[in-house]
């Protein structure tokens, strides 16, 4: 580990000695080229040479630093100790090119040391007016010692070439061209070195802004524009075969009109950049900013929620979140304005969504816990293990019961009467879910309670029960059941149905059990209901289910039906002699429902019910 930090270490000191020998060597290189060839070249054109070469030097040592200084400085010394100049003019010269290219980085970190951003973007109309403005005084400067040196190496028309050295450098041509390449810098991955005193970190941001690319478009038109219309001023007003044509003034003239024309279209441009900037480019961008930060104060503020946070750091996360976009200083116009209320809206709407989210999910969450405790409570009400119960009444009992949704409206019982006794209930409420489950533990206690009342009369108990159960039935439900009670002595069974679905009549030869069917319960209480009796042998009883068994729909919507029960019911009593244990039948007719189902969602509860006499002996 501390081998990797000491490379690490060595690998980013290697990158920034790198990084600061190309940016002192790559500006020498190419000003040493460019201006020693401008000095070799005809027309007494070192001037502007040197000139055009360093409008763009201030610029570049904007960027990078100290190093690029001393190259340019370094370059210029050389040059000038290769011309035959005097000792007087070459430290002029040097003297103006150093602070041409230094002052406006050292002015520009003086001015802008203690802003939030120090580094120099040019992606507002205020940094390009400053840019600007530290351009023309490193020129202005440069322009003076320049033309002074020009003025004392040539006495002759030396005070012509100081003008042009002091209008060139200063030419708002060259100015211009300063601010594309300062837009260039920015928008590649060469970050600006900056003094010592500046501690802020560099961000590189993904893009150039709106603001910044309405200024490249307008310097690069107006550089072309008044390079143009130069040329052509110049092309009309010099003909170099008239011999008292004056080269030089006709081409101060022509700098002086380039000056002033684009002087006032960058008055002109800043002012609108300004106003453009304050209504549609920094409002936008503000946008852009807000919208990148949205969904981390968002996360936040759910963070804090489902943390559990005090009140007042909710409520401040929740501020942040829900707060206008700061358009603090700026006039949003038009479609911005629009643009601007529509996110503050969005931005308000969704933190109330969120909190509606969060309140429903909560509400979700406590009836879940009903729910579950109501599904414990149902299945807690019917019965589930029946040893006792088979080992006293010399029976054998299986049920199982699957509601659709948590709870459900399906039932059974299985219980003892009295010592001789048993009683058995199937029933199915209309509907599903808590009303169809409150109303099932309605009707199985009204069942109990009249067969326990009417043990010698099932017709009569299933009669007083449906009266029970139309008092008070505002909701309309109705229950579909069957009943039957077992002399474990003589084995007789009497039942009655009241609209349920038939039972199955187990045995070597098992059918399905004909009893009449009355109206379902709890819609009319003057029905009266008849009991019926069958003698079962020993090992007979009867398998009973709900409509959920039958009607089970698989992915196709195809039903189980009643065929394919009874197919399976006989199967299971052959494989078995007709002597299915009760459990094997239940849990035979359950799965192969589920295999029918194929994944399917279960759609109605799903109840089976299955019991055998045994007598002794």
């Amino acid at each position: 580990m501390g081998e990797a930090r000491e490379h690490s270490v060595k690998a980013n000191a290697f990158w920034s000695v790198g990084r600061t020998v190309c940016a002192c060597l790559i500006p020498f290189a190419i000003f040493l080229v460019l201006d020693g060839w401008f000095y070799s070249s005809p027309f007494n054109a070192e001037h502007f040479g040197a000139s055009i070469i360093f409008s763009f030097a201030p610029v570049v040592c904007l960027y990078m630093g100290w190093p690029a200084i001393v190259g340019c400085a370094a370059a210029e010394a050389i040059v000038c100790l290769s011309t035959q100049v005097t000792v007087f003019d070459s430290a002029l010269w040097l003297a103006g090119v150093v602070i041409y290219v230094a002052l406006p980085y050292v002015l520009w970190y003086l001015i802008f040391w203690r802003a939030e951003d120090p580094y120099p973007r040019f992606d507002r109309a205020s940094s390009v007016a400053w840019a600007l403005v530290l351009l023309f005084i490193s020129a202005l400067v440069f322009g003076l010692l320049a033309g002074a040196s020009a003025a004392t190496a040539n006495p002759d028309n030396g005070y012509a070439w100081a003008v042009i050295d002091l209008l060139m450098p200063m030419s708002a041509i060259t100015l211009t061209v300063g601010i594309v390449l300062g837009i260039l810098f920015e928008a590649s991955p060469i970050a600006p070195r900056a003094p010592l005193w500046i501690r802020e970190p560099y961000r590189q941001r993904p893009m150039l802004s709106l603001t910044q690319r309405i200024v490249f478009v307008f310097a690069v038109l107006a550089a072309v524009t008044v390079l143009g219309l130069l040329a052509g001023f110049m092309a009309f007003v010099y003909d170099p075969s008239d011999p008292d044509a004056d080269f030089l003034s006709i081409m101060m003239g022509s700098l002086l009109i380039g000056d002033v024309v684009i002087f006032i279209l960058w008055i002109f441009a800043i002012f609108t950049i300004a106003y453009i900037q304050s209504r549609f480019t920094m409002p936008i961008e503000r946008l852009s900013a807000a919208t990148r930060a949205f969904p981390e104060e968002m996360g936040a503020y759910q963070r804090a929620e489902e943390e559990g946070a005090a009140p007042d750091v909710l409520a401040e996360a929740k501020a942040r979140a829900a707060q206008p976009v700061d358009m603090s200083g700026l006039r949003p116009s038009g479609e911005a304005a629009y643009l601007v209320e529509d996110t503050d809206t969005m931005r308000a709407e969704l933190v109330r969504y969120l909190d509606e989210m969060r309140s429903v999910t909560a509400e979700n969450e406590r009836v879940r816990a009903e729910l579950d405790i109501a599904s414990q409570i149902q299945q807690g009400a019917v019965p589930h293990d029946f040893a006792e119960l088979d080992r006293e009444l010399h029976v054998q009992v299986a049920a199982s019961m699957f509601p659709a949704r948590d709870v459900g409206g399906d039932f059974y019982d299985a219980f003892r009467v009295d010592g001789t006794h048993l009683g058995v209930i199937m029933a199915d409420v209309s509907g599903k879910g808590m009303p169809a489950a409150l109303f099932m533990m309605r009707a199985l206690a009204d069942l109990r309670e009249q067969m326990h009342a009417h043990a010698g009369d099932v017709g009569l108990a299933l009669t007083r029960a449906n009266r029970a159960l139309c008092e008070n039935n505002d909701a309309m439900l109705f229950v579909t059941g069957f009943i039957g009670i077992l002399d474990v002595e003589s084995g007789v069974l009497s039942y009655a149905n009241a609209g349920h679905n038939p039972a199955w009549r187990l045995g070597p030869e098992g059918t399905w059990l004909k009893a009449r069917k009355g109206l379902v319960l709890g819609v009319m209480d003057a029905v009266s209901y008849r009991a019926e009796t069958l003698r079962l042998s020993p090992g007979g009883g009867l398998f009973l289910y709900t409509d959920g068994v039958t009607e089970a729909m698989d992915a196709h919507g195809g039903l189980y039906g009643d065929p394919r029960l009874d197919e399976v019911l006989r199967g299971l009593e052959e494989r078995d002699a007709g002597e299915a244990p009760a459990g094997a039948l239940v849990d035979g007719v359950i799965a192969d429902v589920r295999r029918h189902a194929e994944g399917a969602e279960q759609s109605d509860d799903i109840t089976a019910l299955a019991f055998r006499w045994l007598p002794e002996g």
